[in-house]
């Protein structure tokens, strides 16, 4: 029997659309999830950040062609795009047969200044707080992406418990307070206090100076314990010069 053409298969098109995710304000009581939405015309709409894939081109050159071309900054490799999973839906796209490759990447707010797209805050049930609609099948993504980064910061077991801050929203050094709110602002709910740190610091280290603890500069209330995240099993209390 001859072998059939597979010129004459029916092909979808690909794409690759990011959900790029941030806490503003991180650190302070005003700290909120976000994703970089921006508009587009024809069809008109919002989007996430994203383009087809062109003949020859895999998908992780289209993953930088979109931060280079749509969004107009780049992640730092300590948090590098994660692959969601497929939109295949077929009719998710009005347009075409189109299936999305979909990833979600975190980025410290500072990395995105300059960034073409709004900032739109996310709800405590994972879609966009101002409740707008997006095209195609964006929302979706949104949840997904939400979904997973919440995955990593919340306590799902009794005696286990998330990496403080894992994705990087907050620069070090950070107090205990300041460490809560980014998780607090992550998964969309507060925090035990006491439990929280309880949790956290084992694996985190105070600053040292001279053989003192470096505290924070306090605008209100007590000065608190500064801490950086403990790299190794081996890590001793951080010192700095000075």
């Amino acid at each position: 029997m001859a072998r059939r053409n597979l010129d004459s298969y029916p092909r979808p098109g690909v794409t690759v659309d990011l959900a790029v995710l941030t806490v503003t304000d991180a650190g302070t009581d005003d700290a909120a999830l976000r994703v970089l939405v921006q508009e587009r015309t024809d069809p008109d709409g919002r989007v996430l950040p994203g383009r087809f894939l062109r003949e020859r081109h895999t998908v992780v050159d289209t993953v930088q062609e979109v931060f280079e071309h749509k969004v107009g900054v780049s992640p730092s490799e300590v948090t590098p795009p994660r692959l969601l999973r497929l939109f295949d839906a077929p009719d998710r796209d009005d347009r075409t047969w189109a299936i999305s490759v979909a990833h979600s990447v975190s980025m410290p707010e500072a990395e995105l200044e300059g960034a073409k797209g709004d900032l739109v805050a996310v709800s405590s049930d994972g879609v966009l707080a101002d409740r707008g609609p997006m095209l195609w099948d964006h929302e979706e993504i949104v949840s997904a992406a939400v979904e997973s980064l919440r995955e990593r910061y919340e306590f799902r077991y009794r005696n286990d418990s998330p990496p403080p801050d894992p994705d990087g929203f907050l620069p070090e050094p950070f107090t205990l307070h300041q460490l809560r709110k980014v998780h607090e602002a992550v998964i969309g709910e507060e925090l035990h206090k006491d439990n929280f740190a309880r949790r956290m610091k084992p694996q985190l280290t105070p600053v040292m100076r001279g053989g003192e603890v470096v505290k924070s500069a306090a605008h209100r209330g007590r000065p608190a314990t500064l801490y950086r995240r403990v790299t190794s099993p081996d890590s001793q209390p951080v010192n700095t010069l000075g």
